[in-house]
């Protein structure tokens, strides 16, 4: 089964890649790539669970906190998704003055990777904005 796999470098520090990974605001920013109005319920410790709440309350994936290792890994495991099981993971490099992030989620059936993998390169993409802005903004950069 295929795994989705995003990586860019981002022109700011791990830790700016880091808060907008973490921080809820900012992830409903950067999950709109998958269902606009979606917001995570989690306290991001180490097993712990995870859930993705739809607009109207509805749970769209529901997990367990695998890895928290800040400003290096972030990862996500759905043993029990209908989909099957899968994992999305975060992984963070710091590059010099810029950090790389790699992404990846799976594996999953073809059918739900092909539906998934344009929006999850839009999400990197938009985590990537999001944390440049930020940096750009707090003088980071």
């Amino acid at each position: 089964m295929p795994l989705i796999k995003s990586s860019l470098e981002i022109d700011a520090p791990p830790a700016e890649v880091w808060r907008v990974l973490t921080t809820p605001e900012l992830i409903q920013e950067w999950a709109a790539a998958y269902l606009e109005g979606i917001s995570v319920r989690t306290t991001f410790r180490e097993g712990e669970p995870i859930a993705w709440k739809a607009p109207d309350g509805a749970t769209r994936a529901c997990g367990t906190v695998t890895a928290f290792r800040p400003e290096r890994l972030l990862r996500f495991d759905y043993a029990d998704d209908p989909r099957g099981p899968f994992a999305e993971v975060f992984e963070i490099e710091s590059i010099d003055d810029r950090t790389r992030l790699a992404f990846t989620t799976g594996p999953l059936p073809p059918e739900h990777a092909n539906a998934l993998s344009g929006a999850h390169d839009e999400a990197i993409r938009e985590i990537k904005s999001l944390a440049e802005e930020s940096a750009q903004i707090h003088g980071l950069r």
